[in-house]
């Protein structure tokens, strides 16, 4: 596993029991899943993202599994 998806897993379990502090819309979720595997968004507003547990529960299996 390369360093982004090592930084990207780490934010992913930090994450789980955080408040959300942004609510990721159905719609956005293919296209920022493909930015964040590009590695287009910064680790900052990943982190953000990923307090959204419906949206960091659905990149997980979809990444990590």
């Amino acid at each position: 596993m390369d360093n982004w998806k090592r930084n990207i897993k780490t934010l992913l379990e930090e994450s789980k029991g955080k408040t959300m502090t942004r609510k990721v819309d159905t719609y956005e979720y293919e296209s920022l899943e493909t930015m964040i595997n590009k590695g287009h968004i910064e680790l900052t507003e990943l982190k953000e993202l990923f307090t959204d547990q419906t949206y960091s529960k659905w990149y997980e299996e979809r990444n990590f599994k």
